[in-house]
């Protein structure tokens, strides 16, 4: 048996419209109104993903470990603005753009470099083609679990004002007054991760596997790559949830040790 390599040309991404008209004329049936932002959507996935494939073609020629980092900083520092943009509409978190660029460049250090290095063993470490996809997929998905992680942790300090306060009364340091909120957290950012751990290969087939399948690889080539992807990312998760949180709570108490609730009040 051969394997089959799937190409697609321009004309079949155009056919590929199709679909869209479809949700289209489904909102449009039903009276969503979501039918101008959809083609909003539609127009910009194909003008930026067609101007990230020739971004892309260029950086994947780049051949220098400095460039190579520098482009994975500037990703990092573009995730951790807009980390930060996120939070800044819900609360004010004091130096939360240092903490979240911070814990990104320390998770994308460990997470990435020992991928590269003891797993895919990538020669040169700095090669193009496995640094940046992996870099991002490490960061785009500890930024979305942090995101998470942080809005939950302000919706239980908010939900548990009046107990933490009342810890902080009989003497327990913030830490201890907040672990309840802070084990809740980050439970609830980890949840669809490890959903999506415990149902994979069951009810799906992830799109990094399927795109892998589709170009031709031999399936359990594809498997393995993304059983560690799936390793990866719980692993990228569970540090950046951790490392943010110790950060983070520190921000909503005063150096006397008390809750700072004009921040949980701030709108």
């Amino acid at each position: 048996m051969t394997n089959t390599f799937y190409s697609l040309t321009w004309t079949d991404v155009f056919a590929s419209l199709v679909l869209v008209l479809v949700s289209i004329a489904l909102l449009k049936w039903w009276k969503i109104g979501l039918e101008k932002t959809l083609l909003i959507g539609t127009l910009r996935t194909f003008v930026q993903l067609t101007a990230m494939g020739y971004v892309l073609t260029y950086f994947f020629a780049q051949r220098r470990w400095y460039f190579m980092v520098g482009l994975v900083a500037l990703m990092i520092l573009i995730a951790s603005y807009e980390g930060y943009r996120r939070q800044r509409s819900r609360v004010r978190i004091p130096r939360y753009f240092a903490i979240i660029t911070g814990v990104l460049f320390v998770t994308v250090a460990a997470v990435l470099g020992t991928v590269l290095q003891f797993i895919l063993h990538v020669q040169p470490w700095y090669y193009p083609y496995a640094m940046i996809p992996i870099a991002g997929m490490i960061i785009g998905n500890a930024l979305n679990t942090a995101s998470l992680t942080v809005n939950r942790f302000v919706g239980e300090l908010e939900h548990r004002e009046s107990e933490i306060e009342l810890y902080l009364s009989l003497g327990a340091p913030p830490r201890v007054a907040v672990q309840d909120a802070l084990r809740e957290s980050i439970k609830a950012a980890l949840l669809p991760t490890v959903n999506s751990m415990m149902m994979v290969g069951l009810v799906q087939l992830p799109g990094v596997m399927t795109g892998q399948i589709l170009s031709g690889i031999d399936p359990i080539i594809a498997v393995r790559y993304q059983i560690m992807i799936m390793y990866m990312w719980v692993t990228a998760s569970t540090m950046t949830n951790i490392l943010v949180l110790a950060l983070v709570y520190r921000q909503f108490f005063t150096p006397r040790q008390q809750l700072r609730r004009e921040l949980l009040h701030h709108r």
